[in-house]
């Protein structure tokens, strides 16, 4: 069923992706002027310069919206517990990808910046640990479809 607890936590994977879509990771300040930008690929509320049009920054939106996708096929395959275990143990690992591919793109972006503004500071944005708590929820949907499989499979024994 739809409403099972672990679809309640797959739908929160999915908003978090998007709003990581919306939302910057991370931003540079010289002292206290805001410099740049970063991962924010939609939502861009400064004149700053935006990192987003580099290209590393689309590869972050991509994956973000191929983990939407992801996540909302995971959801409808509520009848199909196996493939749904399986699409979410896939989902995790793009989403430490994510993490990782975010922190070789704000290592260079930083290298960048120090060139140019030697004293610019990174600052992480909320939406920087999106994907850990996407992570965490999707765990924790993958413990609830496994419960529920676990109880598919006692109830099919013969007694």
């Amino acid at each position: 069923m739809i409403q099972r607890i672990q679809s309640v936590y797959l739908a929160l994977v999915a908003v978090l992706s998007i709003l990581g879509l919306c939302l910057p990771l991370g931003q540079y300040y010289d002292g206290a002027n805001l410099m740049a930008t970063l991962g924010s690929f939609v939502f861009n509320p400064t004149d700053a310069y935006d990192a987003s049009k580099d290209w590393g920054a689309i590869g972050l939106a991509v994956m973000d919206i191929i983990i939407f996708l992801l996540t909302l096929m995971t959801i409808m395959l509520f009848r199909y517990r196996m493939r749904q275990l399986r699409l979410a143990i896939f989902s995790t690992i793009l989403l430490v990808g994510t993490i990782a591919y975010f922190a070789v793109l704000a290592w260079k972006f930083n290298m960048q910046m120090q060139t140019l503004v030697p004293d610019a500071s990174f600052h992480l944005c909320v939406a920087a640990l999106f994907p850990v708590f996407s992570i965490i929820f999707n765990c924790l949907a993958i413990h609830g479809i496994r419960k529920d499989e676990a109880l598919v499979r006692s109830l099919d024994r013969l007694r």
